[in-house]
């Protein structure tokens, strides 16, 4: 139940069509996973406070540096330099309570993996995918699949953001859009994890729109946007050529590449694009993880696994 103050703390959301105190309480009573405390996971977890979610699990394993500063808030919000150093999942629970005393908040200091992500997500109705590298956003995902919940996927590619919700079988799963063995290439070239360019207007606009569809998710009002990639290019001018782009599409399927130039985005060549972009994206039936593996898509992985090994 509501108390009286959060009666009045949530009184803006009770004139919105759809959402009452019953509404509120299903937010009270839902628990998020967070994965990642920085420049995505910053906004994300600053939204989920004010929105009032009951319970919020953060999961960061890495610590608060000067670097930061120009996009990473929710470790600045004491306006000194007390946190620097400071594991970013603790320093994020600190300044939920801050936010929204009401809110519990559960943080852990390691990284997950294949072993301990179950545990970690625990009984998480949602996943907030907020990492950088895409190693983890499988684990992720496959996490997602085997607790049934929805992953929302978002972030930015220099200027642009892009989102979507992955929530199989009503949806695509993670690896119809995305190829895991990349990753297996990527970590046998000794690859390191680069400094990714980014400004905090575009994290703030693609946590925001994702926050929105995890409201949908939470109380119903509308249904969620699945099946749905939005892009927004801040930048709409040789977007082919910008290194996030190139980094992005690095890891698309042949079928989301395919889906994407049927309805007019084609990352590789394009040269200009309009603000706002949407691409239908389904569930892959041919897919290995979510359609069903037969040997003829076996035998396709093999031949796309030298192709893949010879243009590295």
């Amino acid at each position: 139940m509501l108390n009286e103050l959060e009666k009045i703390r949530y009184k803006r959301h009770f004139l919105l069509e759809g959402w009452d105190e019953e509404k509120q309480e299903k937010i009270k009573n839902t628990t998020v996973f967070v994965a990642g405390a920085g420049g995505t996971g910053s906004p994300t977890i600053t939204m989920l406070a004010l929105l009032g979610v009951g319970r919020i699990r953060i999961c960061d394993f890495d610590v608060f540096e000067e670097s930061n500063k120009n996009r990473q808030f929710i470790h600045s919000v004491s306006g000194d330099n007390d946190r620097l150093g400071m594991n970013k999942a603790e320093s994020a629970a600190l300044t939920v309570h801050n936010i929204n005393p009401n809110v519990k908040v559960e943080y852990f200091e390691e990284k997950f993996d294949e072993l301990n992500v179950d545990e970690i997500v625990g009984d998480a109705q949602m996943i907030f995918d907020c990492v950088d590298r895409f190693k983890y956003k499988f684990i992720l995902s496959d996490c997602a699949v085997r607790k049934n919940i929805p992953m929302l996927f978002y972030g930015i590619m220099d200027y642009n953001i892009f989102g979507y919700i992955f929530n199989p079988p009503e949806t695509a799963c993670f690896h119809c859009l995305f190829d895991e063995r990349k990753v297996n290439l990527i970590e046998r070239a000794g690859c390191r994890k680069a400094n990714v360019a980014v400004m905090s207007p575009t994290l703030f606009a693609s946590a925001g729109i994702m926050m929105s569809e995890a409201v949908k998710l939470m109380i119903g009002y509308e249904k969620p946007s699945y099946n749905t990639f939005f892009f927004g290019f801040g930048k709409r001018e040789k977007i082919s050529e910008e290194k996030g782009t190139r980094a992005f599409r690095f890891w698309n399927t042949p079928y989301f590449n395919e889906l994407s130039k049927k309805q007019g985005l084609d990352l590789k060549r394009q040269d200009r694009v309009d603000m706002f972009k949407t691409i239908y994206v389904p569930r892959n039936c041919s897919c290995p993880y979510c359609g069903g593996k037969s040997q003829s898509i076996i035998d396709g992985q093999k031949k796309a696994d030298k192709k893949i090994e010879k243009s590295c």
